[in-house]
């Protein structure tokens, strides 16, 4: 890939680490919760399986592992483990615990953040498949029989 392609993955990367950032560090709610209180208990079960979602799915990756939507040059598609289910399991992963810390937050703008968060993501995965399509011409079957962040429904 060329040094531009490095450069927009690298800028998309330091976005998506400072929403992440300001998920996590923005003041939370300690007083009247404009959100029921089963919005918080179910913000704290989404943290723990987007957790180990994006474990098992940065565990597999191996070596092809990158931050970056650009692949490393000595990487191979993988497909097998979550892989076989959906194709961006690291997203799916980062979009439940910012969720879940976003509704355990109980404050509105959290949710804003996390909203922006998922659009950057999108953006992020179709920017990467297109790369991937063009670096691997198996890529495009992949994509037709895989979910993007959760597995397709029916297949």
């Amino acid at each position: 890939m060329d040094a531009k392609d490095k450069k927009k993955g690298n800028l998309l990367v330091a976005i998506q680490f400072v929403l992440l950032a300001a998920i996590l560090l923005l003041p939370k709610n300690t007083s009247g919760s404009p959100f029921p209180e089963w919005v918080f208990t179910f913000g704290g079960y989404l943290i723990w399986p987007g957790l180990l979602i994006l474990a098992v799915s940065i565990f597999k990756l191996g070596p092809s592992l990158t931050a970056s939507p650009v692949p490393k040059d000595n990487s191979s598609l993988v497909i097998t483990g979550l892989y076989k289910s959906m194709r961006h399991p690291i997203y799916t992963g980062l979009l439940l615990t910012g969720l879940g810390l976003s509704l355990e937050a109980g404050v509105f703008p959290h949710l804003l953040i996390w909203a922006g968060l998922v659009a950057l993501l999108v953006y992020k995965s179709n920017w990467e498949e297109e790369l991937l399509t063009k670096r691997y011409p198996e890529y495009a079957d992949y994509k037709a029989r895989t979910g993007r962040f959760f597995p397709k429904l029916g297949k």
